[in-house]
């Protein structure tokens, strides 16, 4: 009868477990501003040498224990350049105290803290953002930032951070493609050769127009649908900055054909999704 009421309680318990829901990801804003005054030893242009700089933040930050200690720090280091601590508000403040963007011949200016700027004058930026998207396996942290420093134009960019929200771990490209030696060429392939990326082909630096083998890179995007896989490269890394961020398609089902796919990225994307062997 012992024995009976002990199965009877392991089945109840696997039945619960089997059945729960899972756990949905919530997050919090966090959000900042600082002005600046610098003041350079030399002239910077047509503006002398003092010239006006506003830094801000609003960052969607995940709440504790969603994300492992190495993946908050990879988020940390995206939105801050800061990788040794999991404090996003420790992080965001140490940030902000830096007042400048760039150093002349390696000498920080001269700079005062102010309560705001005249924005009828020009003034220099850095604005970053911070935005996730969802659901119950995959969460993608986009860091958008923006600067300006009183050039012929201003510069931005974008990083992506996937994370499985079962282990809580960031998404590599190493982590679904065996050979990413195969990947680069199969990158190749997918702007000479799909229509779906017509416009990065045209828009190519030369170098790269003909290559069978692309630069490597960082940033990704796996589609909610889990149909494909978009690679992210910099401003300039293949193409003009008027062409603007470069990005390319992966169809998952075309993908298989050229690279392995690890274990890993079969379960995410499923059966159906890809070539069997």
């Amino acid at each position: 009868m012992k024995k009976l009421s002990i199965y009877f309680a392991l089945a109840t318990l696997l039945m619960t477990g089997c059945n729960h829901d899972k756990k949905e990801l919530t997050t919090h804003k966090i959000s900042g501003e600082q002005n600046y005054v610098l003041t350079y030893d030399e002239q910077l242009g047509p503006w002398g040498n003092t010239v006006g700089l506003k830094k801000s933040y609003c960052i969607e930050w995940p709440g504790k224990g969603f994300l492992s200690v190495s993946a908050e720090r990879e988020l940390m280091y995206l939105c801050f350049g800061d990788s040794t601590t999991t404090n996003a508000e420790k992080a965001a403040k140490a940030w902000l105290a830096k007042p400048y963007i760039y150093e002349e011949d390696g000498v920080a200016p001269n700079n005062k803290a102010v309560d705001s700027l005249d924005e009828s004058q020009e003034f220099c930026y850095v604005n970053i953002k911070c935005n996730v998207e969802h659901d119950s396996t995959l969460a993608t942290f986009a860091v958008n930032m923006e600067c300006y420093a009183l050039g012929a134009h201003g510069f931005y960019s974008v990083d992506y951070l996937t994370v499985d929200l079962t282990s809580g771990k960031a998404i590599h490209l190493t982590d679904l493609v065996a050979d990413t030696n195969l990947l680069r060429e199969a990158i190749a392939r997918a702007i000479q050769d799909l229509e779906v990326n017509k416009d990065v082909h045209e828009c190519l630096y030369d170098e790269f127009r003909d290559t069978i083998c692309m630069p490597m890179p960082q940033n990704f995007i796996i589609d909610s649908a889990r149909n494909s896989i978009t690679v992210v490269y910099d401003l300039y890394e293949i193409q003009p900055y008027a062409c603007g961020i470069p990005s390319v398609i992966l169809p998952i089902f075309w993908l298989s054909k050229h690279v392995e796919l690890t274990p890993y990225a079969k379960r995410i994307f499923g059966p159906d999704s890809y070539i069997k062997e």
